[in-house]
């Protein structure tokens, strides 16, 4: 296959980035932290080539960026309890917030989980694609699934992807990339949808600024991972099920 093309960030890349997403393509974006693959989060075949060129598990679930924090409530369900104090503190920012699932995103984006994880980017140039393409983007981190939490660079994204992507933005090293061993150079997040907010990984959003607001968060992310095993256990039972019964 062809290598995709190169656009830097520091020209003028929007419109033919909107042009690829409106078309159903994928972009390998930076963001503050990793770079990322991403593509129209309502294309259902953008979605399933996000899952092969990444060979991505069919359990894995993809997030959403959206523009601003004011478009969350349209896509997910809040808690009555939410303090939303806590979207204007932390948001734009490196956080991904997990709610039950309000629209109907084409089900292999969540893979069957009834839940989504959605977020607003303080990245400049990704934050203004999103705010200027209006709809919520799908994301994940630019490189091919089953290698582990590592950081993902531009050179790193190329390597594993640039063959079977339609875009690539080259915004330069990532502020992540700029810190060296920054100990969280992945997004922070967490999950309100288990009775209690639960932080599912630690990231760059520091751990005592999420506990400013959410002071009853349950921090042991080993017991998250045991009970996301059991969702998803649970998820695959109930599609073999519906497979049969169809």
């Amino acid at each position: 296959m062809t290598r995709a093309p190169i656009v830097r960030t520091d020209g003028p890349f929007l419109e033919r980035t909107l042009e690829v997403l409106a078309s159903g393509g994928l972009v390998i974006s930076p963001t503050v932290t990793n770079y990322n693959l991403i593509c129209d989060a309502t294309h259902a075949g953008a979605i399933d080539r996000v899952f092969e060129v990444k060979r991505r598990s069919q359990l894995g679930p993809l997030g959403v960026g959206v523009p601003t924090p004011a478009d969350i409530p349209t896509y997910v369900k809040i808690p009555d309890d939410f303090p939303l104090a806590a979207f204007d503190a932390l948001l734009p920012g490196e956080i991904n917030f997990i709610f039950e699932k309000k629209y109907p995103f084409p089900p292999q984006l969540t893979c069957g989980f009834p839940t989504l994880a959605v977020s607003v980017s303080s990245h400049p140039d990704l934050g203004r694609l999103i705010e200027r393409y209006g709809k919520p983007i799908a994301a994940t981190s630019a490189n091919i699934s089953g290698q582990g939490n590592i950081f993902v660079p531009l050179e790193k994204a190329i390597e594993d992807l640039a063959d079977e992507v339609d875009l690539i933005l080259d915004g330069g090293p990532t502020v992540a990339q700029a810190f060296g061993d920054h100990p969280g150079r992945v997004n922070t997040v967490v999950d309100f949808t288990l009775g209690k907010p639960w932080l599912v990984r630690e990231g760059w959003v520091p751990l005592a600024r999420v506990l400013e607001y959410f002071p009853t968060l349950d921090t042991d992310t080993e017991a998250y991972k045991r009970s996301f095993r059991e969702r998803a256990e649970r998820v695959a039972a109930e599609r073999a099920t519906a497979r049969d019964d169809g």
